[in-house]
């Protein structure tokens, strides 16, 4: 299994361009949104996201956790669980959220 690389290289010169890489996907900010709320499972987001396929859903996942805004847990039992959750780092993007939901209002 390969490893994935990211395409657009996270820059550490400038903190705005690195939060919108971080947050920035076309599922992202609604699973975030939904993450701020509470931890959920992929199949959660799937039925909230019906148009996003598993594989789009998974990657961006992935890269969330990589970046530390997320944490995956696997529970040990029969069927699988996985269940997604906020950092402590993640959580701090609950008021950028906020800020962004106010101004989308506007628009």
């Amino acid at each position: 299994m390969s490893s994935y690389q990211r395409k657009i290289p996270i820059k550490s010169d400038c903190s705005i361009e690195k939060t919108l890489l971080v947050i920035s996907g076309k599922w992202k900010p609604a699973i975030l949104s939904e993450l701020l709320k509470r931890p959920v499972r992929l199949k959660d987001i799937q039925e909230g996201l019906p148009e996003a396929s598993k594989r789009a859903l998974t990657q961006q996942l992935k890269e969330m956790v990589e970046d530390g805004l997320i944490q995956k847990k696997d529970f040990n039992q029969f069927p699988k669980k996985t269940e997604y959750s906020m950092t402590s780092l993640g959580r701090k993007l609950s008021s950028v959220f906020t800020i962004l939901t106010e101004f989308g209002d506007q628009l």
